[in-house]
């Protein structure tokens, strides 16, 4: 009788054990987890959202402790986002279907540093792998390309961007944006793409009676947004102005080795967008599926044999392609530099650079992720720095305004 009641007692304790790790499994299991270093929260898209949108629905939101936005407003119009378009900006790829930086296998160092900016920044990315040069059948290139040092570096360079336009086409993508993996940005991101979507929907006359199915608008192919030089299409006066913004880089401070958009109209802490003729470099920018079609068919199957930014430029120069382009001034990414080898710089120069930089910097860009990086990570928002000084003393918030302009070229810093 007593060693009865014994294995009953043990057999209670063990099924009582057993409920107790069940229950605590599931608690871990079912707690709402944290992402990196406790600082961020996931954000699902609103479900409200006035009308479909084939972006990415998945969100992250901006740092704890921030006000929600409602979103920018057009000054001189009654012009605003749609609460679909301003859900769609929250999700995990800045508003568009994919993110996409373009990265080197062999260049670990360069991929580990944009997974850590962007994670901070509150965005995700696929990688799309590199392509070296020599690796290229020239049965494959369309063009004869120019033997010179150098050459296998901007023909991989070619092949890359056009993987990037491949994929969104196999992959039926509505849009994505791709970053290179030097490119850096303003720590502000997620708010500045706030402005530049009201601006391309007020570029693309987009009804406001309606609800476009991407946040920036529909119709457009292209937008650059991290070039290193920018031409405004003759005759075409509109603009979107940004004023009082203080993430414009200031003017002696801007760096761009072509044609830009005459500033003089504007004071230092003014950032414009306007339909381009062409940009220069590509830090950063964004297809359509419609543009990618067309990137696939002008620079890979007919005939081309040039860098790919002259081969994008083209794209939005040459009227009888159809091709729409809208650019951003200032840029809002830009070629990053950091501390150490100058030779790591590159992937596609062959120059030799012996030298070494002490410190890092970011072209055009103030309030730089990657020299910040450590204050975002431990969430010191009051120890994040202007890379160029102190922040300017502003009039009053942010403004915009969509109005036409008489701008003519000038010659590149």
């Amino acid at each position: 009788m007593i060693r009865r009641e014994r294995r009953e007692a043990k057999r209670r304790m063990v099924l009582l054990s057993l409920l107790a790790c069940f229950l605590f499994l599931t608690l871990v299991a079912f707690r709402r987890p944290n992402s990196l270093m406790g600082d961020y929260t996931r954000q699902p898209a609103n479900s409200t959202a006035l009308a479909p949108s084939r972006t990415n629905a998945k969100g992250k939101s901006w740092f704890n402790g921030r006000p929600k936005s409602t979103g920018p407003v057009l000054s001189n119009s009654a012009r605003r986002l749609p609460d679909s378009s301003l859900a769609d900006l929250k999700n995990s790829s800045l508003g568009f279907e994919k993110v996409f930086v373009l990265n080197m296998p062999s260049r670990t160092d360069k991929l580990d540093a944009m997974i850590l900016a962007a994670s901070v920044t509150g965005f995700e990315f696929d990688v799309l792998e590199g392509v070296q040069g020599d690796s290229i059948s020239k049965k494959a290139l369309s063009g004869k390309w120019e033997n010179r040092p150098g050459i296998e570096g901007v023909v991989g360079c070619w092949r890359g961007h056009m993987n990037f336009a491949k994929e969104i086409v196999s992959r039926r993508l509505s849009s994505a944006i791709i970053i290179e993996d030097d490119a850096d940005w303003d720590f502000n991101l997620r708010s500045i793409m706030e402005y530049i979507a009201l601006g391309s929907q007020a570029l693309l006359d987009t009804p406001q009676d309606e609800a476009p199915r991407s946040p920036y608008g529909d119709g457009w192919d292209l937008m650059w947004f991290g070039h290193c030089a920018s031409s405004s299409i003759k005759g075409d006066d509109r603009r979107f102005i940004i004023k009082n913004d203080p993430n414009v880089p200031p003017r002696q401070h801007r760096a761009n080795y072509g044609d830009i958009p005459d500033m003089s109209a504007y004071d230092d802490n003014t950032r414009i967008m306007f339909f381009t003729a062409g940009n220069t470099c590509t830090y950063s920018y964004a297809l359509s599926y419609h543009g990618a079609a067309k990137v696939l068919k002008y620079l890979s199957m007919d005939i081309f044999n040039k860098p790919i930014d002259f081969g994008l430029r083209e794209m939005c120069e040459k009227k009888d392609r159809g091709f729409r382009c809208i650019s951003v001034f200032p840029q809002i990414f830009g070629e990053h530099k950091p501390a150490g080898a100058n030779e790591r710089d590159s992937d596609i120069d062959p120059q030799n650079r012996s030298s070494v930089r002490i410190k890092g910097y970011s072209h055009n860009t103030v309030h730089s992720t990657r020299l910040n990086v450590e204050h975002l990570i431990d969430g010191r928002m009051d120890l994040l720095e202007n890379q160029y000084g102190e922040d300017p003393h502003l009039e009053g918030p942010i403004v915009t305004e969509y109005r036409t302009g008489v701008e003519e070229q000038i010659p590149g810093s």
